[in-house]
């Protein structure tokens, strides 16, 4: 697992497009965990059905599947 601390926005988004479940941390010391769903607003996101402030974040930790799928990707774009 590796731990995001910067750039919240890009990993929620490429989460979404990647369909790979993350778990995150807000500034209040509660925990989250699950897949982010379609609806994103300027104000911020869902993580299964609880609403995440994009400025409420401290920390994303992305499995190591998401590592794995963006290397599929960019694999087979690069060929």
């Amino acid at each position: 697992m590796k731990t995001i601390y910067t750039h919240f926005e890009t990993v929620i988004i490429t989460a979404y497009i990647a369909k790979q479940e993350i778990a995150l941390l807000t500034k209040s010391g509660k925990h989250y965990q699950g897949k982010i769903q379609s609806m994103m607003t300027e104000e911020g996101f869902y993580i299964n059905d609880q609403f995440i402030y994009w400025t409420e974040l401290a920390t994303i930790d992305l499995k190591e599947e998401y590592f794995h799928f963006w290397r599929h990707v960019m694999t087979k774009t690069s060929r």
